[in-house]
């Protein structure tokens, strides 16, 4: 048996192609191509879809320079196998020759105005087309079923389809037959239509994961182009779907969707892109209406167009170039035609608005940025249905691990994970070849091993899958140059209750939203934490970002002020555009009062203050981004943005408490040398009124007069009482009663 090997279908050159299909089920294949799978020219051989049934062939040798990897097949074969251009294909030797034609039955499936025209086939004619249809069949050889082609007699032209084939073989398990002066011709009933070819135009959800919603929606649309007698019959408004518009961040799917749209099903696709239009506004004009031109001539057929925006933008001015208007007219026109135009774009608001409208590209579908159960799906779809090492278990925790990645990132982050796995194998097999060989420590490089012993199965483990989450970021986070926070709620002394209320609104949200829907919970939206200088509401933030494991972008009050005027409203759009890119995803801004200080006639930053609020409760919903806000100065906000919706959640952080001054130095002195005589209690009475900041500062001053007492001394010291009470009286006690009082004042005002 030969070996099976697979091939990208290609098309036959315009010299290669002839009209009377004599060629119309060869394969073309290279030389060296022949020879791997044992073939000749004009030997039988078997294709092979994907999880299609085998259809045969007539191998051949191609005359063209071709890749080893390349089938060329003519369009006959491609609509009559349903092989579509770029699709691989496997192909095998067949066993014995192909068996000869009985009878072959054949239908008159002409377009319905020749047959109005010209009237059916009567029967006194049908003996002189039978005859002339057993000429045609004879110079074309090789007959299978589905297989259309044209003949004229009599002035009349029309068009005929294989419908059955008895052969001498009723068991051969060939789809291929060959048709011989002793085979014979019977010109069936009319029952064919040439529309027919739509029946079964649908999208396949194989290979794509997370889309089954815009798949049935497109679906849906694409049965305008199906004939099937079970559907009821429209009204005479009716008119069948013109144009989808598919929109969503980069890397959602939208090319992905756009090539199984392609494969759905037609008789015929085209492609519109930069490239193929050229560079000229009137030359990409002329070759547009020429591909609508030809797609009315070709029922039922798409055109793919990618990048809507680059090739009909929003005009921004009288000499912006733009071939909406070209679109526009061309869309209309195919009306009446079983024409649909499939466009995709990152920015449906940059593409031009005629085009928008109900009756051109009328259909608009989002695809989103992922949830976690559609990132299982890319993620299995993206493995198969054989496992190759990722267990499901592993799907499920990737899949959890990765907030805010789209279906790029995913296929990105199991290439670096693959890549991880086989780097660790290959050290554990390293390590294992030199242990067991100490003699030849070198043996696993130069062959010590035997083939079966080497072919070892990829596994991959939850280590690789962590290791290459910190390497692989999401695309829409990619452009922030923003280090992750590496701080543990561990890292921090005190502050239980407000740990415990930030992880419930980030937390509630992701782990329970049935329980928040049945119960009409919406979740949090905003949180505001105030206080003392020192008192950790940064950190805080760190260490949420951290354990929560969602997408982090800190935002500094100050930075966002420009002196050019909507220079500082752009890039607070810009924050929010990308924390809904990558949501779930959490913005902090530190020191807002800087942008969102009190409204007054006088006051500056009116502006990005009314653009904050309008981003966060604003027409577009904020779903699944928390903002956190930190603040000095709580007197000086603004009243609105602290009203239900927004930052509603007001939390004081204050000085710790003897427990959290306790903890705080308990955590810094695991981590230094401290003399066991040091009472941590002691150490605690003696900071009250002190912020986590200034304790840090108590305990670190401290450290410092033990190296200074290392140096002077030339012998290693630890941290003794005698150094802490030093740092005592260095570091300050900066909150005072009055500072604390204001605070209290300020919460009891908002009661």
């Amino acid at each position: 048996m030969s070996d099976i090997r697979s091939f990208t279908a290609r098309p036959l050159s315009k010299q290669q192609a002839r009209k009377d299909l004599k060629d119309a089920f060869r394969v073309y294949l290279s030389s060296s191509s022949l020879a791997a799978l044992r073939l000749q020219t004009e030997s039988v051989c078997t294709l092979r879809q994907a999880d299609g049934p085998p259809q045969t062939a007539i191998a051949w040798y191609a005359s063209e320079n071709i890749q080893s990897t390349v089938m060329q097949i003519s369009r006959t074969l491609q609509e009559c196998y349903d092989i579509k251009i770029g699709e691989k294909v496997s192909i095998t030797r067949a066993e014995g020759p192909l068996d000869n034609v009985d009878i072959v039955t054949l239908a008159d499936c002409s377009d319905p105005e020749k047959i109005a025209k010209h009237g059916s086939i009567s029967e006194s004619d049908r003996s002189h087309w039978e005859w002339a249809l057993d000429e045609k069949l004879l110079r074309c050889g090789s007959l299978t079923t589905g297989l259309t082609f044209d003949l004229e007699l009599k002035g009349q032209p029309r068009s005929f389809r294989v419908v059955n084939i008895h052969s001498q073989n009723p068991h051969s398990s060939h789809t291929l037959f060959q048709f011989t002066e002793a085979s014979k011709v019977s010109l069936g009933p009319v029952t064919e239509r040439k529309e027919e070819k739509s029946s079964g135009i649908e999208v396949q959800s194989t290979g794509l994961g997370g889309l089954s919603r815009q798949i049935d929606d497109i679906n849906e649309s694409l049965s305008d182009f199906n004939i099937d007698s079970r559907k009821p019959a429209m009204p005479s408004f009716y008119e069948n779907s013109r144009g989808i518009l598919l929109y969503g961040p980069k890397g959602t799917g939208k090319t992905s969707l756009l090539e199984q749209i392609e494969k759905a099903g037609w008789k015929q696709t085209f492609r519109v892109g930069m490239s193929t239009l050229g560079r000229s506004t009137h030359e990409g004009e002329v070759k547009l209406r020429n591909i609508f031109q030809e797609a009315a001539r070709s029922n039922p057929s798409v055109i793919i167009i990618d990048q809507l925006d680059f090739i009909a933008p929003k005009r921004t001015s009288i000499e912006s170039q733009s071939l909406a208007s070209v679109l526009c007219e061309n869309l209309d026109a195919i009306r009446n035609t079983s024409v649909l135009v499939v466009a995709a774009t990152r920015h449906p608001n940059q593409v031009d608005d005629s085009l928008r409208t109900p009756h051109r590209l009328g259909t608009e579908i989002e695809i989103q940025v992922p949830t976690a159960q559609d990132r299982a799906e890319i993620v299995r779809a993206i493995r198969g249905p054989v496992s190759a090492g990722l267990t499901d278990e592993l799907v499920d925790l990737l899949a959890e691990k990765t907030h805010g990645y789209v279906g790029a990132d995913l296929f990105a982050l199991l290439q670096l994970v693959c890549r991880k796995a086989r780097q660790r194998q290959l050290v554990e097999q390293n390590s294992t070849a030199i242990s067991a060989s100490p003699t030849d420590p070198y043996s696993w490089h130069h062959g010590g091993f035997s083939e079966d012993e080497l072919a070892i199965s990829l596994e991959i483990q939850e280590t690789d899958i962590l290791l290459s989450l910190q390497e692989i970021r999401p695309t829409a986070m990619r452009e922030v140059f923003l280090e992750t926070p590496k701080v543990r709620w561990s890292d921090i002394g005190g502050q239980h209750d407000i740990k415990k209320r930030l992880q419930q609104a980030v937390e509630r949200p992701l782990k329970y939203p049935q329980r928040m829907r049945r119960l009409n919970v919406n979740s949090k939206k905003g949180v505001l934490l105030y206080g003392p200088p020192g008192c950790s509401k940064t950190l805080t933030v760190k260490a949420l970002a951290t354990e929560a494991g969602l997408n982090f972008l800190a935002v500094k009050g100050a930075e966002i002020l420009s002196m050019y005027v909507g220079e500082s409203e752009r890039a607070l759009r810009e924050i929010f555009r990308k924390a809904r890119a990558a949501r779930p995803s959490i913005i902090f801004f530190d020191e807002i009062d800087a942008i969102a200080a009190r409204r007054s006639s006088s006051s500056g930053g009116v502006n990005v203050l009314t653009t904050l609020l309008n981003e966060m409760d604003g027409i577009e919903e904020l779903r699944n981004v928390l903002v956190i806000a930190a603040t000095n100065k709580p007197d000086v906000l603004d009243p609105a943005l602290m009203r239900p919706g927004r930052l509603d959640n007001i939390l004081y952080i204050g000085p710790p408490d003897f427990e959290a001054r306790r903890e705080i130095l308990r955590i810094w002195t695991n981590k230094s040398v401290v003399n066991p005589e040091v009472d941590l209690n002691n150490l605690a009475s003696l900071t009250e009124g002190y912020s986590g900041a200034e304790i840090v500062s108590i305990c670190e001053t401290a450290g410092d007069a033990a190296l200074d007492e290392e140096e002077e001394t030339q012998q290693e010291q630890d941290v003794q009482w005698k150094h802490f009470e030093y740092a005592l009286g260095q570091v300050r006690r900066q909150i005072t009663d009055t500072v604390i009082e204001e605070y209290e004042r300020w919460r009891e005002g908002q009661k």
